[in-house]
This record gives C-alpha cells, structure tokens and sequence, in this order.
C-alpha cells in the first residue's frame, strides 16, 4: 500500500504560519509528500498568458522524472535547473480546469519568479523539510528560494519507495489537505482574485539513495501586481457541482467562502458566520449529519470560511449544502449542490 506523509500549511494575509502535521511515514520503504503552508500575500502582479499544453510528453514515472528538465538539477552543487516549457503549460492548465468548476477565472503564468520557485523546491528537496522560513544554514539556501518559499504553497515527499505524483496529484494533495482541518493551500488555489502563478519542482535521486521530490506554487507577490478578474462568483463552495472522487475523499472537510465584492478589497474578511448553520441534504431531502463546524477570518485566499465534515456520503449521489444565517454578506442565505464522480 501507498504510504504517505504529509505536513500542510498556509500563510495569511497577514502574518505567515507554521507547518501544520499529517500523519504517516516520513521515510522507509514507501516516503510520502509533505505539504506546507502558503505565505502572505503582497501586491499582485502582471501576468504572462500561459501558453497552452505543450505537446511534449511529460514523465509518468520515477524512471522518467529526468523529463522534467533539459538539464538536470545537481545536488551536489546545488544547482536548480529550469522545469521545461511544456511543465510550465501544464500546471496552470491543471490549475485553471479546477477553478473552472468553481467559475473561477483562469490564471496566468508568470516567468519572473520560476528561479525563486525552483530554488525554494530545491531546497526543500535536499532538506527533506519544508518551511515558508527556511534557515540560512540549509544546504542549498538562497535567498531567492527563500523569498519563493514565503510566498507560496509547499509540497514535498522523500523515501526510497516514493511514488510518482503527477503535477495534478500535487494539486489534488494541496486540495484535499491530507483531510485534516488546515485549509489554507485549498484557500489560495480557489482564490477568486489569485491572477497569476508560478511552479518550481525538483525531484530527483538524493546521494543517500533516497527519492526527493518538493514543488513550490506562487500564490502571491508577483513582479508587477496581478490583473483584476474579469468575473467573479458569489461564493466558492467546495467540493461543488460534479467533482472528481481524486480532489475530494468523502471523509475530507468541504468549505464554504463568500465573495461580497467584485474588486479585491477587503470586503471578503467582514463576512461573519459566527451564527451560520450547514445543512447538507440527500436528493430525497433527508438532512445527514454535519460535525466539525469550525468559522475563521484568516487571510488564506479568502478571508472568511466556513467548513465542516459530513458523514454517510456517498459517490454519484447529489446532495444539496444550505449555508443560512450569513451576516454581512450580499446574502444571508447560499444554497449550491454537489455529486462526487470516480
């Protein structure tokens, strides 16, 4: 069986967090990825269109990862080396189709700070840890990597029998949060006014023998500020409308945020569910039960959320979310449904 660890984080608005924990194994046989918080948020940027998927294949496998690159990454030097184009067109057209399902505009790809992201990843990589603060004492340390790692969503995984993760995988796995209560890299990839990202990745063989990988994604302080969004939804609910079973175990929290403004400003960390109910029922309206509600206005993505856990879901079943008593919003009252496909 596929063993994993994870550890997720997410920065704030404000003030940037510590690594929250997963479980499992950190190494052995198996290895596992590693998660970490996303960093505060500073002006956006202008963004590059990102080109559409390359043609190129890209690497399936631990045997084919050296397809990431044309020139490989060296640990011993420490060397981050660029992720070919075709790795480049391919995560924001990963990234882009999930917001989709939530009618989130596209983002855009910006190149000036792909060698921040890849010196963060690297870095990650060669410490098998992650950290929005790494040390100046790590190997492979530099201040780019450094400013990338504060400034975006980490994941990582290192073992001898670590197994492949796709660039999709990766996102399934900042999504999904290991199913634990920390939602912040959910937060920031759903955000209604990201506009821009950027990716590093590193994965390769350590001198140890162990397998590396870390992958840094750039949430927020882009060179040159980010675009407005063209359009914006009322809210973003999560899972909603059919969702792939991949991004969402029926055990994970789903979530709920408002968009009171059209414009990135403020307005969102005002909304209050501190009296808000869920309620989440079957096709045939019989209500299932909600736990675990938990409110927050911390500054991942949208400052306000509102989440909790629902038990006897099931696939290929819809099911109807009423979120009720909502103050100072547009509404006190959302309603949405969702259906978990294979």
């Amino acid at each position: 069986m596929r063993s994993t660890h994870l550890l997720f984080a997410a920065a704030s608005t404000l003030v940037l967090t510590g690594c929250g924990g997963g479980g499992g194994s950190s190494g052995g046989a198996t290895g596992g990825t590693v998660v970490a918080p996303s960093p505060s948020p500073s002006a956006s940027p202008s963004g590059t269109p990102s080109p559409g998927p390359s043609a190129s294949p890209l690497p399936t496998s631990w045997s084919t990862v050296a397809g990431y690159y044309d020139v490989q990454p060296d640990v011993g030097s420490c060397r981050a080396e660029p992720l070919k184009q075709a790795v480049k067109d391919r995560f924001p057209a990963d990234l882009n189709a999930i917001r989709a399902r939530h009618s989130l505009a596209p983002v855009t790809y910006s190149t000036a700070e792909d060698g921040q992201e890849q010196e963060s990843s690297l870095m990650m990589a060669v410490a098998q840890t992650l950290s929005h603060t790494p040390p100046t004492t790590w190997q492979c340390y530099t201040p780019g990597g450094a400013t990338g790692a504060g400034a975006s969503n980490l994941i990582g995984g290192w073992g001898t029998g670590l197994p492949f993760d796709s660039e999709d995988d990766l996102l399934a796995g900042w999504l999904r949060e290991g199913g634990t209560a920390a939602l912040g890299h959910r937060r920031w990839i759903l955000h209604p006014f990201l506009g821009k990202t950027s990716y590093g990745r590193v994965s390769v063989t350590l001198p140890n023998g162990r397998r590396a990988t870390a992958a840094s994604m750039r949430v927020f302080s882009f060179a040159g500020g980010v675009p407005a969004s063209a359009s914006v939804p009322a809210y973003v609910g999560f899972p909603q409308g059919d969702y792939p079973i991949r991004y969402f175990a029926l055990t994970d929290y789903l979530s709920f945020s408002v968009v009171p403004s059209g414009t990135n400003n403020g307005a969102d960390r005002n909304v209050d569910f501190g009296a808000a109910t869920v309620s989440v029922r079957s096709p045939a309206g019989a209500a299932l039960t909600v736990t675990d509600v938990t409110r927050d206005n911390d500054g991942y993505g949208l400052a306000n959320n509102i989440q909790w856990r629902v038990s006897g879901l099931a696939a290929n079943t819809s099911y109807t979310v009423t979120i009720a008593g909502v103050r100072n919003a547009p509404q006190t009252s959302y309603s949405y449904d969702f259906r978990i496909i294979p």
